[in-house]
Parts: structure tokens; C-alpha cells; sequence
């Protein structure tokens, strides 16, 4: 008995068959393609390191514990990284970038924990103050430690603006920069200063950083020279062009031995440069003493000669 065949479905039937096969072949040669590729990777030639088996923080004291050693291919192999046998080299030293787990330990991340700390840098009997400044208003793009400044302060006294010196000759100690964010999430940088101070003008730059502005000022290392002078009142007044208040009813006149006069003798003398000088809101401080700094006071007096040369004397 013959068996009929549909000529559609066999050819449905050879095609599938086709495609199965080829589907097969086809699977069979990726798997063997990944082997190959995989095969191929394991023969990259790797070389082992010393990376942190977990963050590390700037001055942690590095052991053993803290690291690990993992194969790196030769590609990958950061300059300056430590082989295994040479981390004795480096251990008991301290970390002086921030590391991640993973990172490679460099040469140049490391530092020996016996560097001075910088406290040993502080006399006996001074104190280190850091204190911010602000770029607009200071120096501070141009300070560097040895560097001799001065500092004003300005704040709001009796309804009044006041410019005064604060401290005067203070010695930078080092410099650096700071970052914070706002309460909207932005960054601001600002630049801070550490300077070295008695107990008591630490005390004084504190009060005064709460009360007022403070303003560093550039000094030769050279010039000993200090001013006790000070500026009140407004900008109108500081540059004299304030309208002048309503002129007082005269006083009487004051009987000064066998002649008659508004003023005592002793008080009119230099009166052209005092008025100017009250007009314009300037005035002197008491206690210039205690306005200058040990580090001014360490250097030598001038010779008349460099007094002329800086025109402070005639």
C-alpha cells in the first residue's frame, strides 16, 4: 500500500529539519568561539600588586591588615605601584591621599609617620590660629607661610562704621583652602590662613572674626614700622565730602593769663592738621603696644638712613 505524501509538507518538514541543524551548528561554534576568547584571556600576562583591602583615610598608619594582593594584567599596571616584596618599604608609613578598596598602593601616596607634626612647629608659649579670608578682600591668592601681615578689623560700633587695625606684623604659618556647601547645595572655596599668635591675640582674632570683618594686609618682612591709626564714621565722611554739621553757638570767651582767647594756646597747635584729620573720621588708637606682634618687635630698628629712604623721616 503506497502512503501519499503532501508535497507541502514535506518540503515544511526538510526545511525545518535545515534549520534545526543549522541552529545547532551555529550554537556549537559560539560556545567553542567564547571558549576560545575565554582561554585567550586567561593568558594575559597579569603581575601582582599591592592594592587597599578597604578605603583608607589620609593618615591611616599602614599594616598589614589594610592591603591585599591581587594579579593585574601588565596593561592596567599603574606607574609607581608596589610589588609585594616591597611592601615592607612602605609599611608603618602613613597614607597621605584618601584610597578606595581596589586602589593600588603608590610610592607617592605614602609618607613616613615620623614627619614632624606640625604642632612642634608652635613655641611654647604661642598658639596657632586658622582664621578664613576672603579672596575679594584679602590677599590671600599671594600669602605664603614666612609671609608678615596685617590685620583690620571692621565693624559697626554706636550707629557708627569703624576700620581699626587689629594685629599687626602676625606671621603666616601656612595657608590652604576649604571647601563648604550652602543650604541650597551649592560649593563655595574660600581660603584660610593659620597664624601664629600669643594667647591673648588668639583670643582677640576669635572676638573679632564673630563682631566684623577682618582684612589681611601685605607687609614688608623687613619694615618694623606700626600705625595706630583707625577710620570711623561713612564713606562720605572718610573721603570728605560729608556736609558739615550746623555750626555750635560760639563759646564764651576764656581769660588765659592777660589776654583774651577762644582756645587754650596748647590745644591750637597743628589745629589745620587735626581738623582735617577729624573730618575725614581718622583717629589714634590707644595702646599701640598691643597692636603689634611679638615678630615685629624681634626686628631691628631702622638706621635714619633706610627711614629717609622710605621717605618716614626727613
Amino acid at each position: 500500500m503506497r502512503i501519499k505524501v503532501n508535497k507541502k509538507t514535506l518540503v515544511l518538514a526538510v526545511l525545518a529539519s535545515t534549520a534545526g541543524i543549522l541552529a545547532v551548528v551555529m550554537a556549537k561554534q559560539y560556545i567553542q568561539d567564547r571558549i576560545t576568547e575565554i582561554e585567550a584571556q586567561s593568558k594575559v600576562e597579569t603581575e601582582p600588586r599591592v592594592v587597599a583591602a578597604y578605603d583608607l583615610p589620609v593618615g591611616t598608619k599602614i599594616e598589614s591588615a589594610h592591603v591585599a594582593i591581587r594579579d593585574i594584567p601588565k596593561d592596567w599596571i599603574v606607574s609607581g605601584s608596589l610589588k609585594p616584596e616591597e611592601f615592607i618599604q612602605i609599611e608603618g608609613q602613613i597614607v597621605t591621599v584618601a584610597l578606595k578598596r581596589g586602589d593600588p598602593l603608590l610610592w607617592a601616596n605614602t609618607a613616613t609617620a615620623s614627619r614632624r607634626p606640625f604642632s612642634e612647629k608652635i613655641n611654647v608659649g604661642r598658639r596657632a590660629v586658622t582664621m578664613p579670608v576672603d579672596s575679594i578682600n584679602s590677599v590671600s591668592g599671594m600669602l605664603v607661610p614666612g609671609d608678615l601681615i596685617d590685620l583690620y578689623v571692621s565693624f559697626e560700633y554706636r550707629q557708627r562704621q569703624i576700620t581699626a587695625p587689629l594685629l599687626q606684623g602676625v606671621l603666616v604659618m601656612a595657608t590652604g583652602k576649604q571647601s563648604r556647601h550652602s543650604d541650597s547645595g551649592q560649593e563655595s572655596t574660600f581660603s584660610t590662613v593659620t597664624l601664629d599668635t600669643a594667647p591673648e591675640e588668639a583670643a582677640k582674632l576669635v572676638a573679632a572674626r564673630q563682631a566684623g570683618t577682618i582684612t589681611a594686609l601685605l607687609r614688608n618682612p623687613h619694615d618694623n614700622q606700626s600705625s595706630q591709626k583707625a577710620i570711623k564714621g561713612d564713606l562720605a565722611t572718610i573721603l570728605g565730602i560729608a556736609t558739615p554739621p550746623p555750626q555750635s553757638k560760639r563759646k564764651p570767651a576764656v581769660v588765659y593769663g592777660d589776654k583774651v582767647t577762644s582756645k587754650l594756646p596748647a590745644l591750637v597747635q597743628n589745629k589745620d592738621e587735626v581738623d582735617v584729620q577729624q573730618k575725614r573720621g581718622m583717629i589714634d588708637l590707644p595702646g599701640q603696644e598691643d597692636l603689634v606682634s611679638a615678630w615685629i618687635r624681634s626686628l631691628p630698628k631702622p638706621s635714619e638712613e633706610q627711614l629717609q629712604a622710605l621717605g618716614m623721616q626727613e
